[in-house]
């Protein structure tokens, strides 16, 4: 997924800073400039004008993946302080001073990217980055750091320190996958990271998959590829918390986690269904909708399940099976249909992370 970059200053030499940032940016990155209305003395080009940054914070914490502010640090910290969430929901923060000499990666520095960024444009623009991470510090590569740029999530949360402490004081990590890696992939490279066989998996501090073992050790993280496209079928009105309802119940009944939901999928009758597209927006996966001709194809030449009822009401066999296939690239039918409380859920597995890493150049 491409950055949404919101960039703030307050004065103008800081806008002269701004400005400098904006040009070092990939043409495939969106920003947005925001300029306080007492440095417009240069403000040539495009920019928000606004008052006071907490009448625009929360609104652009919302809507952006990352966040850079060109002003003092103590000020940015009083802003944010009461909208932290989390690692994994966090935007990555930066901060220039406005004379652009030092670039700090704030919040979110692993799983946000911000020490990526800081790196890019702290080569671009000529600054210092100000790196404070103990991983990076040591020249090692944290695993959130590798979840990021493949575009995976960690669970839980509460246990990446400890496993962040283990690479820092033993120098090196465990990993256990039962999918296969492109060999060119980077931590199949990296001294620090050691790929365990099937007969030493509970020796691995790190795994790689979607389906969680409840029993989890202290120093274990999950890396969670974004693998399991879910199908939906429901009736017209149907509310968000009848819809997470059904997925939720769905991914446990498979013992996966909610982490690794790539998207939800269903009919195009269903596209603006309210409830559905709620609960993607909850889950932050997309939502997707295919013609009925298009399931139709799909219910007969993988023999799925059918319905007299739904074939009535909208002239197809089935939706979810159907439409949790057609989500994935090249998957299988992990789990047919679930039914919820007003829904019918069904989920497909990739068969291949190729097709769910997202190496991405800038996510930066």
């Amino acid at each position: 997924m491409n950055a949404r970059i919101a960039l703030l200053t307050l004065t103008d030499r800081g806008l002269v800073t701004a400005h400098r940032i904006i040009e070092s940016l990939p043409d495939t990155v969106e920003w947005n400039l925001f300029i306080h209305e007492k440095a417009l003395a240069q403000s040539e080009n495009q920019g928000s004008v606004f008052r006071r940054l907490r009448e625009i914070v929360p609104k652009l914490w919302e809507e952006y993946s990352v966040l850079i502010f060109v002003m003092a640090s103590g000020i940015v910290v009083r802003q944010i302080a009461s909208l932290i969430e989390g690692k994994d929901r966090d935007p990555a923060v930066l901060v220039l001073d406005e004379a652009g000499k030092f670039i700090i990666p704030l919040l979110s520095g692993h799983l946000g990217g911000a020490n990526n960024w800081a790196y890019h444009l702290a080569s671009q623009i000529g600054a210092q980055a100000v790196i404070t991470t103990a991983t990076d510090v040591r020249g090692l590569v944290a695993p959130d750091e590798y979840a990021r740029r493949y575009g995976w999530k960690v669970e839980p949360l509460e246990h990446l320190p400890a496993v962040n402490r283990l690479l820092l004081e033993q120098g090196s990590l465990k990993i256990w996958t039962s999918y296969l890696l492109n060999p060119e992939e980077a931590w199949l490279k990296d001294e620090h990271y050691q790929f365990l066989s099937n007969k030493d998996k509970e020796k691995a501090n790190l795994i790689i998959s979607p389906f969680l073992d409840l029993t989890i050790k202290d120093d274990l993280l999950y890396l969670i590829p974004p693998i399991l496209s879910i199908g939906v079928g429901c009736r017209r009105g149907i509310s968000t918390e009848a819809v997470l309802e059904g997925i939720i119940s769905a991914v446990g009944q498979i013992g996966a986690s909610l982490k690794a939901v790539s998207g939800i999928y269903s009919v195009d009758l269903k596209q603006d269904e309210v409830g559905l597209i709620e609960a993607a927006k909850y889950l932050r996966v997309p939502f997707r909708t295919f013609p009925a001709v298009k399931l139709q194809a799909v219910i007969e030449k993988e023999q799925l399940s059918r319905s007299n009822f739904v074939n009535e009401k909208i002239g197809v066999d089935g939706v979810c099976e159907a439409a949790s296939l057609l989500g994935t690239q090249k998957g299988r039918l992990i789990l047919p249909k679930f039914k919820g409380r007003g829904v019918t859920v069904a989920i497909s597995v990739e068969n291949s992370l190729s097709w769910a890493s997202d190496l991405e150049t800038l996510t930066i």
